[in-house]
Formats: structure tokens, C-alpha cells, sequence
């Protein structure tokens, strides 16, 4: 094989790694998402949640396995960062690639590159406050639950790191499922491109609606 059929390939190989990496994080986060929204419904919805994410229908005691929450967020952290290693040779890194860039927006005022900055720009905040939220809940999984959560969120102040994340990986995953539909050509299969952004402008508004209220409603539980 030769050098360019090498560098091809290595390159499609990272394409398909970002792509299938991202669209796994993204279905996680949402659904994460609605799992923690459990506590709108309250307490108990809450509770029977945690524990069921924790097997505890598996264990004799019925207290299950709270160490299970730490190895998904072990796992979660390994598939960020495959995603983030098949990502950033696509960053501009230095700043003679980042003013060619200002300079290429200024040109051409193309809505998809301004997705793209904005999913770089979100990335980079993400890179930055995911490992605090996986090593917090991954430490202590026993103490997610209503009281557990609330204490944490609130008393310690983690509500200052998780309001930030949750508009980068909302907005991030939105912009990036999108970006998939549209790179691998499903966009005629689904839908008009203009339609498929309106629908990633609606998931990602609903979400963190979805969030920043689950986030309120565990105020009440604060001690």
C-alpha cells in the first residue's frame, strides 16, 4: 500500500471513529439526561432509578452495586477520548490555521462552518469539565440519589461547573449528530438539511430546559 493510500486510509478510519464515537456519546448524554430528570417526578422516581442503574435487582440486599456507576463512567471517559483523539487533528491548533479560519468566515458566511466553530468552541469547554463531572461521580457513586445529588450540586457548588457543561455537551451533541446526518449523506434519506437544523435547534433548547430544570428541582433536597 502506498504512503497516500496509507494516509487515506488512516484518515477514513478516523472519520468513522469521530462519527460512530460521537453518535454513542450523544444517545448516552440524552439519555443520561433523562434519567436525571427522574427527580421532577420526584424522589422516589429518583431513587428507584439510581438503584436500578446500580442492579440492585440483581443483589439479595436490594442495596445492588453502586461501584457499576463508576465503571460507566470509566467507559464513558475512554470513548471521549477516542472521540477527542479522532477530533483534534481537525482543530485549528495554532494561530497562523486559526486566522486563516477567522479569515475564511469573514469571506464566506457559511452556516455550517459557524456549526462547526461553535461544536470546536463547546468541545473545548467540554475537554474541560467532563473529567471533573466523571471523576465526582465516579469517586462516589453511592451517593447519587435525591439528597446525595442535591448536597453535591448545590451545598458543594457543582451547579457552577454543571450549568456550563450541560450547555456545551447539549449544544456539542446536537451540532455533532447533525454534522454526522449530513457527512455521511442521510440527510435525503431523513429530511431537508434546513429541516434537520431546525430539529437539532428544538433537541437542544428542549434538553437544556430539560436540564437546568432537573438541576432546580433538586434544590428542594438540599440539606
Amino acid at each position: 500500500m502506498s504512503l497516500t493510500k496509507k494516509i487515506n486510509y488512516f484518515g477514513g478510519w478516523l472519520d468513522v471513529s469521530q462519527s460512530l464515537s460521537g453518535i454513542i456519546l450523544a444517545l448516552f448524554l440524552w439519555t443520561h439526561l433523562l434519567l436525571v430528570a427522574s427527580i421532577l417526578l420526584g424522589a422516589d422516581a429518583m431513587t428507584m432509578v439510581a438503584k436500578t442503574m446500580e442492579l440492585s435487582f440483581l443483589s439479595a440486599d436490594g442495596h445492588g452495586y453502586p461501584w457499576v456507576v463508576s465503571v460507566i463512567a470509566v467507559v464513558i471517559g475512554i470513548i471521549t477520548l477516542v472521540h477527542v483523539l479522532a477530533a483534534v487533528h481537525k482543530l485549528p491548533l495554532n494561530l497562523q490555521q486559526q486566522r486563516a479560519l477567522r479569515q475564511q468566515m469573514q469571506v464566506i458566511h457559511h452556516g455550517d462552518t459557524k456549526l462547526w466553530v461553535w461544536q470546536a468552541v463547546t468541545g473545548v469547554g467540554i475537554l474541560l469539565l467532563l473529567p471533573l463531572h466523571l471523576w465526582l461521580i465516579g469517586s462516589a457513586p453511592e451517593t447519587i440519589g435525591p439528597v446525595g445529588s442535591a448536597d453535591r450540586i448545590w451545598n458543594d457548588g457543582v451547579w457552577m461547573v454543571y450549568v456550563p457543561l450541560l450547555l456545551c455537551v447539549e449544544l456539542h451533541a446536537a451540532i455533532g449528530v447533525y454534522r454526522v446526518i449530513i457527512k455521511w449523506g442521510a440527510q435525503s434519506a431523513l429530511s431537508s438539511r434546513s429541516r434537520i437544523r431546525k430539529i437539532k435547534t428544538i433537541v437542544s433548547i428542549v434538553f437544556v430546559l430539560v436540564g437546568l430544570a432537573a438541576l432546580l428541582a433538586f434544590l428542594p433536597h438540599a440539606t
